[in-house]
């Protein structure tokens, strides 16, 4: 009997995985085949070097990212001090005050039970400066400890609007996907922890923003094994552009695309209301990465599986809302 539901369900997994072709203006811009990178659950664009990203493992590595290129080749592991990864599932890159940073999210709870989750956020390491070295270390600039206001919250999906100043959080496996924000707090961005300084700490409540609706299904689900195991739909990253006009929520079969324009700009509950672009992901297993380009013109989209394969989306020739 295991047997034939493993068949089954194997099946329904490569009926799923190959029946989507490749969308217009995709592209597989190489692969993870690193041994080190064997789960990576965070994806982020470099703001020093378009041609570089950053990414990290789920749950179970040391407290370290990894710089590859855009062909999925690893250049350096940078090493974080003075944290731990309990369950890293996103990265985010930004701009502020001419100062590149990245902000590391421990945020996933599979089974609710966490009292509290931590942010990290570092300077951006510049690779220009590696001279030959391929292992680094970065103390965070600060270390953000926070609470949801009404429990535990499962998230894969966190992103910095550093034109607004505010860190969102999408849930993942609540009815509907629930979000929330943080603040930045940009002033302690200018007072940098020396390197024997110890970390700064701060402790937060994030603010419920309110639920999201559904985001759109398309036939394809339906023979999807997330579908069969309730994930279909579910949010497992996130990002938002660097002008702060429009996000990319990522779903194990979908990417789904939101845009506004200077005119229009609300706030983020307003614009994940609105019908995004819709992009079908082609044969990946586990997409639990995404990240805005520079321009925020392209997407990179990647797994947790190894060899994990490195996507870039032209989002304008990802269509029109579906």
């Amino acid at each position: 009997m295991f047997n034939r539901l493993s068949l089954f369900l194997y099946l329904i997994l490569a009926l799923s995985t190959s029946a989507c072709a490749m969308p217009t203006g995709m592209s597989q811009a190489g692969s993870i085949t690193a041994p080190s990178i064997d789960e990576a659950s965070g994806f982020a664009v470099s703001r020093l070097n378009d041609n570089i990203l950053w990414v990290h493992n789920d749950s179970g590595d040391t407290a370290r990212i990894f710089a590859i290129d855009s062909q999925g080749h690893q250049l350096a592991t940078v090493n974080i001090t003075g944290v731990k990864n309990n369950d890293w599932e996103d990265i985010a890159s930004f701009v502020y005050q001419g100062e590149s940073y990245l902000l590391i999210a421990d945020v996933g709870d599979n089974q609710a039970k966490r009292s509290q989750y931590q942010l990290h956020l570092i300077k951006e390491p510049d690779l220009s400066q590696l001279n030959g070295q391929k292992t680094l270390s970065a103390k965070p600039v600060w270390s953000m400890t926070f609470t949801y206001p009404d429990g535990s919250h499962d998230c894969e999906s966190v992103a910095v609007d550093s034109v607004k100043g505010k860190i969102l959080l999408l849930t993942k496996r609540d009815t509907l996907p629930i979000l929330y924000e943080l603040p930045l707090i940009a002033p302690a961005l200018g007072h940098r922890a020396s390197n024997n300084s110890s970390v700064q700490m701060v402790s937060k409540q994030a603010k419920k923003l309110g639920e999201i609706a559904p985001l759109p299904t398309a036939i394809l689900d339906y023979a999807s094994i997330y579908t069969w195991i309730g994930f279909a739909g579910k949010p497992t990253a996130m990002d938002i552009s660097a002008d702060g006009l429009s996000a990319v929520v990522l779903t194990y079969t979908h990417a789904f695309y939101f845009t506004q324009t200077e005119t229009e700009t609300g706030d983020w509950l307003t614009l994940f209301s609105t019908t995004p672009q819709q992009i079908a992901l082609p044969a990946i297993k586990q997409a639990e990465a995404v990240g805005f380009s520079q321009d925020g013109q392209s997407i990179y989209i990647t797994s947790e599986t190894i060899p994990a394969p490195v996507y870039k989306m032209d989002l304008n020739s990802a269509g029109t809302p579906q």
